[in-house]
């Protein structure tokens, strides 16, 4: 749908000094960061000593061979910490990012396919609707430790959805393509806690504390 100075909040992750009241910036014609993310992502386990890297699910299959039989350690990981916790860290830190990979490679697809009129979350923006109940469900919801919040007024093109579609983890791909199509049909019933995406152009009116909400 199309809107014409609406106002929003918007919690930005990443510092930028760009980000001061009167800016403006324009959404939907590049990749944004969390795209940009993907494109250069890697997880792995590196030597420290030669800079080898090792896949993280190769390393935690050697590791679990250890932990759970008592096997002997391979010679290539000598470097490895051989620590249970620090091991399962790495390996959910691992897949959460192959998850949201194949989650947006998903909604991309149908949405390029069966919804090429809406927001592409490849490089739009994200809204949250003037309400403090959304601000303070996404300040606890959202991954990062810095967070700043700023009310914006944005025109351009807008699609709301809820994200619950968007929280699946090790799903099949025939029930994420279902929830891709929940998602880009919108929503019935409107919720604080929805997901609006947005491409156009965006002003920023002002930094509030994150204390406020």
């Amino acid at each position: 749908m199309h809107i014409e100075s609406e106002k929003f909040y918007h919690i930005h992750k990443h510092s930028s000094p760009k980000w001061i009241e009167g800016a403006t910036f324009m959404f939907g014609d590049e990749p944004n960061n969390s795209w940009r993310a993907f494109e250069v992502a890697r997880r792995g386990i590196t030597n420290p000593e030669t800079n080898e890297v090792f896949t993280v699910d190769m390393v935690a299959f050697r590791a679990l061979h250890v932990y759970r039989k008592q096997g002997k350690k391979d010679p290539h990981l000598g470097f490895y910490h051989y620590n249970p916790v620090m091991t399962l860290a790495e390996t959910l830190d691992s897949l959460f990012l192959s998850t949201r990979m194949v989650r947006e490679l998903v909604l991309e697809d149908v949405r390029r396919q069966m919804y090429p009129d809406l927001p592409s979350r490849s490089n739009c923006i994200w809204l949250i609707p003037e309400d403090e109940r959304a601000v303070r469900f996404w300040l606890e919801n959202m991954r990062g430790d810095h967070k700043k919040v700023f009310r914006v007024r944005a025109t351009g093109e807008m699609h709301r959805a809820p994200q619950q579609q968007v929280m699946g983890d090790t799903i099949s791909l025939m029930e994420w393509r279902k929830r891709a199509l929940d998602y880009w049909n919108g929503v019935d019933m409107e919720s604080y806690d929805d997901e609006i995406t947005c491409t156009g152009e965006i002003e920023v009116l002002e930094e509030l504390p994150s204390s406020n909400f």
